[in-house]
């Protein structure tokens, strides 16, 4: 058991817990988007894996002590817990049963076209190799493009919305990271991806209702 990552977790407001939760969801959903599944989808994962299970099993991991976090190399718990999302993302990624089997993207879900890195952005991922995975994968990108706009319409009415998402396919994950990216204060980044979580459950509801 980590009495130091209990400690540090203990001395945090339920609404400073909410956000770190929430901020390691959108980290894992920008990794998992980077990457190759078989699932066709970078949320529902293989081996039945979800972002959110990975997020769970990070917390879990540090909480337990299986993955030691020691705050005098790496004082920032948040990211060392980016460390081990990094670290489960990826073994999960190269497990045979992503690596051998194949199905058809479930193009159901529309979340990872939020962070999905725009065009020419640097990122591992694993390339399928036969013609119908390859033709399977450009109509999942294809999907998510379609997404994507459909979330950027919602958010004309918010051109801040419309800054974040932007930054964030940019590759900048934390709302600090983003604030320093668009010269704004953290508070009011907070702010307004509160109102982009919104506007993306509208997006999912239009979308299902189709």
């Amino acid at each position: 058991m980590s009495q130091e990552a209990r400690a540090a977790l203990a001395q945090l407001s339920d609404d400073a817990l909410q956000t770190l939760i929430l901020e390691l969801g959108r980290y894992a959903l920008s990794v998992s988007s980077r990457l190759y599944w078989r699932t066709g989808n970078a949320v529902d994962l293989p081996r039945g894996e979800t972002v959110d299970s990975i997020v769970s099993k990070a917390l879990t991991q540090v909480l337990s002590g299986e993955r030691r976090w020691n705050p005098q190399a790496a004082p920032d718990l948040q990211k060392y817990l980016m460390g081990v999302i990094d670290s489960l993302l990826s073994h999960l990624a190269q497990h045979k049963d992503n690596t051998t089997l194949r199905a058809v993207p479930r193009l159901d879900d529309d979340s990872e076209a939020l962070l999905r890195p725009a065009p020419g952005a640097t990122a591992w991922h694993q390339e399928p190799q036969d013609p119908e995975s390859v033709l399977l994968q450009h109509e999942q990108t294809a999907y998510e493009d379609r997404v994507l706009q459909h979330l950027l319409d919602v958010s004309q009415d918010d051109p801040l919305v419309t800054q974040i998402i932007q930054a964030m396919r940019d590759g900048h994950d934390k709302p600090g990271e983003v604030a320093t990216a668009l010269g704004l204060p953290v508070s009011d980044v907070y702010n307004a991806m509160k109102r982009l979580d919104r506007k993306m459950m509208r997006v999912r509801q239009n979308l299902q209702a189709v």
